[in-house]
């Protein structure tokens, strides 16, 4: 049973170009808390302009910003009932670590129904090491099997657990995931090597999420700038990595110029690299200000050339 289409050309129709990410919806993460992100009406604002943009799947969480996420998006849903847009969120990340168990996971998807109006795609955000993919795996089998949402995937595994993931499915008959999450990017390409040749084979979605890695393909940092605090990158570990690499931010800065000569911004080639990657249904995007949008047109007009992709290789290498 699959519902989200096997091809690239297909999953591209179904799911859009871009996905709607609302982490910044209340605040930018569960640590840093609401108030440092979009306001309830900002975000009400912000979906609006998506759907307008013509993206159609809208990506959430139980934990972002407590839960506020959530439920901001189900405003925005349950006062458009017949938008058609895919309502996607997640569960799994605990202030006590991953819970995937079979009770919670049952409990807060019913939750999220509640909340949101509906959940068509639902995601295990992570991996439990306490709980065995056996008992996880029926909860959502089940949910797609009785009609209560269309399809379950996967957020943050690596290539042994998604292999473990689909043999343990198989293996009890249920039904499998059909969409993956990982972050991915020109400075994050770990999945190159390791889940993207299983994701093909398998005919399964891959929508990356970070795909600006938190700003730092932006431009935003280029000159030595430092995150501001609430931003993305203050928040993230790897970001300070990044950033504190002078070899990295090197690559960064020929990027940049390799951008503005192809007449786009860092975000629009950034984008553009993912929006034209063979392998990749949709990225996830999260944008709270009018010229972020300039990032996604521009990715959706650049024209795309074999020797633009062998030099942005040479710049970011597969891992």
């Amino acid at each position: 049973m699959t519902w989200i289409a096997s091809s690239p050309q297909a999953r591209r129709a179904q799911l859009g170009r871009f996905v709607l990410g609302t982490g910044n919806i209340g605040g930018v993460s569960t640590q840093t808390g609401p108030g440092l992100g979009l306001s309830d009406s900002e975000g009400i604002d912000l979906i609006d302009r998506a759907v307008a943009e013509g993206i159609t799947v809208i990506d959430t969480a139980d934990v972002y910003t407590g839960g506020n996420s959530e439920r901001v998006v189900g405003m925005w849903n349950k006062a458009h009932p017949d938008s058609g847009v895919l309502i996607q969120s997640k569960t799994g990340f605990t202030s006590d670590g991953p819970d995937l168990s079979p009770e919670r996971v049952a409990r807060q998807l019913q939750a999220g129904i509640d909340t949101l109006g509906r959940v068509d795609i639902y995601l295990a955000h992570t991996v439990d090491p306490d709980t065995p993919w056996a008992e996880s795996l029926p909860v959502f089998s089940a949910a797609v099997e009785s009609g209560r949402i269309r399809a379950y995937g996967l957020s943050n595994i690596d290539r042994a657990g998604l292999e473990s993931v689909l043999e343990t499915a198989d293996r009890l008959g249920l039904v499998r995931p059909e969409l993956i999450q990982n972050p991915y990017s020109l400075l994050v390409r770990g999945d190159d090597l390791s889940v993207l040749p299983v994701v093909q084979a398998e005919g399964l979605a891959y929508t990356p999420y970070s795909p600006l890695a938190n700003g730092i393909l932006a431009g935003r940092y280029s000159r030595g700038e430092q995150p501001e605090k609430g931003s993305r990158a203050s928040t993230v570990r790897r970001a300070d990595e990044f950033l504190g690499d002078p070899g990295l931010m090197e690559r960064v800065q020929a990027f940049d110029r390799l951008a503005a000569d192809h007449g786009v911004t860092p975000a629009g080639l950034a984008l553009a690299w993912l929006v034209n990657h063979p392998q990749v249904a949709a990225p996830v995007i999260g944008v709270s200000k009018e010229s972020q949008w300039q990032g996604v047109h521009e990715a959706l007009k650049l024209e795309w050339t074999a020797d633009l992709s062998a030099r942005l290789d040479e710049l970011f290498p597969a891992a």
